[in-house]
């Protein structure tokens, strides 16, 4: 099939029918592909006619059936009623919105990759990419990484975190000297988002709330994150 007017092979026609189907029938909605420019690599929005899949315009041709493929997956996400996060009291404070998001990638793409394994997709470009990001952002990073409690230091303790889970060990344990050693606070509340996440895991509807709950807690962000259970409709 072709997306944003790039052919990327056969992997995902039969995901991609599947889930169009599904968001027809049960989301009462179109399945709309396009290409955007923007600080990630695609984005997820549902919209009241359609829901729309943004892929990043400049993702090279072979890396984007694994780009495509995780929007997908957050898609399905969705329709299986896997949870979300949302805004609490304080959650227009500098920063949160930030915080919410990277709460809810930590949890949420891990299990948006495990799903993808069967495919055998390349995501070489996006572990470099994502290496690269993480490097540079670590060395520009403000100080206030290190104040326990603020905006900034959760959101690196959760970046932290997702890395620890997520990228290749072999790649990792540089990227994790270089973070101890500047920022220790983050590095340390990090590990212990990671450990919580690794308890409750991501296998289930019920295990990605109960990760995304814990790592929330872990950070004391209560103030910022609620965390909704689409299965039930509760905020918790």
């Amino acid at each position: 099939m072709k997306v944003i007017g790039k052919d990327i092979g056969e992997k995902l026609d039969a995901l991609y029918a599947e889930l169009e189907k599904r968001v027809r029938i049960e989301g009462e909605r179109g399945l709309r592909v396009e290409s955007f420019e923007g600080g990630s690599f695609s984005n997820v929005s549902w919209d009241d006619d359609a829901v729309v899949i943004s892929l990043h315009n400049g993702v090279p041709t072979h890396a984007l059936p694994h780009v495509f493929g995780v929007a997908l997956q957050h898609v399905r996400q969705r329709l299986d009623r896997y949870p979300a996060v949302r805004p609490a009291q304080q959650g227009n404070q500098p920063g949160a919105g930030l915080v919410r998001n990277a709460l809810r990638e930590l949890v949420m793409a891990p299990e948006a990759d495990a799903q993808l394994e069967r495919y055998e997709l390349d995501e070489d470009w996006e572990v470099e990419q994502r290496h690269a990001g993480f490097k540079e952002m670590v060395r520009d990073a403000p100080e206030e990484w290190n104040r326990l409690r603020t905006p900034g230091h959760a959101f690196a303790a959760l970046q932290y975190a997702r890395f620890a889970l997520q990228h290749p060990a072999e790649l990792w344990e540089s990227l994790r000297e270089q973070m101890t050693e500047r920022f220790p606070a983050a590095a340390e509340s990090g590990e212990g988002v990671a450990q919580v996440v690794r308890t409750h895991g991501w296998k289930s509807p019920g295990g990605c709330l109960e990760s995304l709950i814990a790592a929330r807690d872990e950070l004391d962000l209560r103030a910022v994150a609620v965390v909704e259970d689409r299965r039930s409709g509760k905020l918790l």
